[in-house]
């Protein structure tokens, strides 16, 4: 009878935990609700739905880039459906962030940011945002994993999350138990457009720089050194998988301080050399201007560097990028596939906007303003969508493209060959 007494007594212990998390939650969750805003994009003829969140008292709110992309207004929709224009403030295609400010006599509710580098795999996180427009909406789950690189831009580096994230929940934010903002959710992997576990958020850290960046210059100011970085391929035990330069801008700050393709990187001031693209977006952060030492391993011997940054400009493409929008793919970052491309949001189709000359696509006849929506039978609803698809696609040594004609489908299929990865 004892043991059955201690048994039940144990129950009630569990029940009586699991209701004071719950219960936790359910305040945080009612605590930072009314700082999460749903955001309407008008264009000419047509209105996109997304998610924001609102980060100061005074106004000013977060969401994606491509949510309010070329929009002639802008507008945002309190949980009291108070509806307030919104002032867009500066927009980072880069890293898919845009900047709002609401104007109103009294403060707003808003959320704070938490330090992303703190987040752990499993930690419990919560998103609330917009999904088909039906207003705030809370879905639970964890952060399944960190560091991704979904090949969206040139600074991946997402957390993963399994928490419910559908179309109208661009922009808006994910949170940890403690109501703090840890990531922007920004993309999905889908099939057919639906949530499928498989989410990607922009780490708070990323966000609050840029939007640092966007208040103080309405743009993004970003260091550059011109060089590409990727990992070393020796079986050198002194080398292996360490980071070492692969290429390098001619007349580039890097080539003038005197560093060299094939140096092998042991030390850039105190930024952790992960990967290439964590080190990529680490150097983008320093003030153009700035000195930096960088210690390299040089022919068996170790020489500090130091290199005064400059300042990234856009290239051509990264223009057409941002007047096309967000959702990009350019032909160097696939040369198996010959051609550049963006997303139309409107029609929901892909649109190539480039074909190089004498590759297998402009001989089996892909034009510019070609447009396409199937990859291997499959519908593709974005950039990240295709460029899994093409990963995909790679094991099988082809992909079969589905044309849009004015009264036909055509498919035509190219050829892939693997090529070794490099960032």
């Amino acid at each position: 009878m004892k043991k059955i007494v201690i048994v039940v007594v144990s129950f009630f212990l569990l029940i009586n935990k699991t209701q004071a998390q719950s219960e936790h939650l359910e305040d945080v969750i009612a605590e930072v609700n009314p700082a999460v805003v749903s955001v309407i994009a008008d264009r000419e003829d047509e209105q996109s739905l997304g998610a924001g969140i609102i980060i100061s008292d005074d106004g000013y709110a977060v969401t994606n880039a491509h949510v309010t992309e070329d929009a002639d207004k802008i507008t945002v929709v309190t949980i009291e459906d108070e509806s307030y224009e919104a002032e867009l403030i500066g927009t980072d295609a880069q890293t898919d962030i845009s900047l709002l400010k609401i104007n109103r006599n009294e403060p707003f509710v808003s959320a704070k940011f938490a330090d992303s580098e703190e987040v752990r795999v499993g930690n419990p996180v919560f998103a609330i945002g917009n999904p088909f427009g039906l207003g705030n909406s809370v879905s639970l789950g964890i952060i399944s994993a960190k560091e991704r690189d979904i090949e969206k831009g040139p600074y991946d580096n997402f957390l993963q999350t399994d928490t419910a994230i559908n179309q109208g929940n661009s922009g808006g934010p994910l949170f940890n138990d403690k109501g703090e903002i840890v990531g922007l959710n920004t993309a999905i992997f889908s099939t057919d457009g639906m949530d499928m576990g498989v989410g990607f958020a922009t780490p708070s850290n990323v966000v609050a720089w840029v939007v640092s960046e966007l208040k103080e210059n309405g743009k993004v100011i970003r260091g550059w050194l011109g060089m590409s970085i990727q990992k070393s391929r020796s079986s050198e035990a002194e080398h292996k998988n360490k980071l070492l330069i692969a290429s390098m801008a001619e007349d580039s700050p890097a080539a003038q301080a005197g560093l060299k393709v094939g140096d092998i990187i042991e030390r850039v001031g105190d930024i952790p050399l992960k990967n290439p693209r964590y080190f990529s977006y680490r150097v983008s952060q320093i003030k153009p201007g700035e000195k930096i030492e960088i210690e390299v391993l040089r022919d068996g011997n170790s020489e500090p560097i130091t290199v005064e940054v400059g300042e990234k400009k856009l290239s051509e493409t990264e223009k057409t990028k941002k007047q096309k929008g967000s959702s990009f793919i350019q032909a160097s970052d696939f040369p198996e596939l010959g051609f550049s491309a963006y997303f139309d949001e409107k029609t929901q189709e892909f649109v190539v906007v480039e074909v190089q000359k004498d590759s297998e696509a402009e001989a089996k006849g892909i034009f510019a303003g070609d447009r396409f929506k199937g990859v291997n039978g499959y519908r593709v609803f974005g950039e990240e969508d295709l460029k899994i698809r093409i990963k995909q696609a790679a094991d099988k040594g082809e992909i079969t493209l589905q044309f849009i004609g004015t009264e036909t489908l055509d498919t035509i299929v190219l050829k892939l060959e693997k090529v070794d990865e490099q960032n």
